[in-house]
């Protein structure tokens, strides 16, 4: 009689892409959760332009929120107050952002392109 065979448990792993260095002014970062699903998507790398350091329109930045860097979207939108305040939000959870007067929002970059990394097996 044959022995069953011993598998080992499966590590859902990512691969990690392989990427020329950032042009200069540039930086990669890697999509650590879900969030912003479906934009992206953990394993997902952000090409990020370090020179845009205010949020000129609606978009996805990279910021800095009590001490953590982030991705996430933000719009101009009214405020408490009646006047044009920047509403931070992930995609996933829209109703869930928070606002955030322009002279708080500390902005590290603003996310330019996304190398999505999907497993089709």
């Amino acid at each position: 009689m044959n022995a069953p065979a011993q598998t080992q448990p499966q590590i859902e792993s990512y691969p990690s892409p392989v990427l020329m260095p950032p042009p200069q002014g540039q930086a990669y970062v890697l999509v650590r959760d879900n969030l912003n699903a479906p934009t992206f998507e953990i394993g997902d790398v952000l090409q990020v332009d370090l020179s845009v350091v205010r949020c000129r329109w609606d978009g996805v930045y990279v910021i800095e929120l009590n001490g953590r860097q982030i991705v996430r979207r933000v719009q101009v939108r009214p405020g408490k107050n009646g006047r044009p305040s920047f509403y931070v939000f992930t995609t996933s959870n829209r109703d869930l952002g928070f606002f955030v007067e322009f002279d708080e929002l500390v902005v590290l970059g603003e996310v330019k392109t996304v190398c999505c990394v999907r497993s089709v097996s």
